[in-house]
């Protein structure tokens, strides 16, 4: 097991757009005065979140709690049979500032032909810490998948992502990974802007140059609320 912890504290923006929009969207990002370029390759992003059996997480989201924490484990690539060289992440937010402790985790889950128990036991062993703890009383509840785009500005300090075709997978009622039955979520694209705290002023000025505004969007709590309704 590889363990890495920190907290890298940042000032994020998270907005909702339609799907109709995304060529425009990538056409505002291109042309925008902060120069932004891509940084990474595009790549899809998987992310099984995890909640306690009362949902806690998800009720503290829907009620506006100032302080939030969300539970998951992430790793990239087409592959959702088996979950590679993830880590698992503890996201905390208070209002825009967000950060997360992360620990990677070395072994490969098979999700195909496993039991969510004997994976959660596998979890919960290769883990250690706080990570450990919160997976103790802990469970899945929700895969998503989406691709992502990832650009930064020319002077380095904001990075800006691009996240569409959104998939969930329900997990809340499944006693094995559901890989196989997902639904599209609103039809969304979702952009989000990242900085230093320190540099949150220069965030606002960024959103000001896109000429359609949304609303705040959380691909958690959305994807969980339709699979609960």
């Amino acid at each position: 097991m590889t363990v890495t912890k920190g907290f890298d504290t940042r000032y994020e923006l998270k907005q909702a757009y339609s799907e109709l929009h995304l060529s425009e969207l990538r056409s505002w990002v291109q042309m925008h005065p902060a120069g932004f370029r891509f940084a990474y390759p595009p790549r899809l992003v998987n992310s099984v979140y995890f909640d306690t059996h009362g949902l806690d997480s998800f009720n503290d989201h829907i009620a506006g709690v100032p302080v939030r924490r969300k539970l998951r484990y992430r790793w990239y690539g087409a592959n959702l049979l088996t979950a590679q060289n993830g880590q698992v992440e503890v996201k905390i937010k208070s209002e825009n500032v967000g950060w997360k402790l992360i620990e990677k985790l070395s072994p490969d889950f098979p999700l195909q032909n496993n039991s969510w128990a004997s994976l959660m036991d596998e979890f919960r062993a290769a883990a250690s810490g706080v990570v450990k703890e919160l997976l103790s009383v802990s469970r899945p509840v929700l895969l998503t998948v989406y691709h992502r785009e990832y650009y930064v500005s020319a002077n380095g300090k904001v990075r800006l992502t691009i996240d569409s075709n959104l998939k969930g997978y329900d997990q809340y009622f499944a006693s094995r990974p559901n890989i196989n039955f997902c639904h599209r979520v609103d039809e969304q694209v979702i952009l989000e802007i990242k900085s230093a705290v320190s540099q949150a002023a220069e965030l606002a000025d960024i959103l000001s140059h896109f000429p359609v505004r949304a609303g705040r969007y959380s691909k958690f709590v959305t994807n969980l609320w339709q699979n609960l309704v």
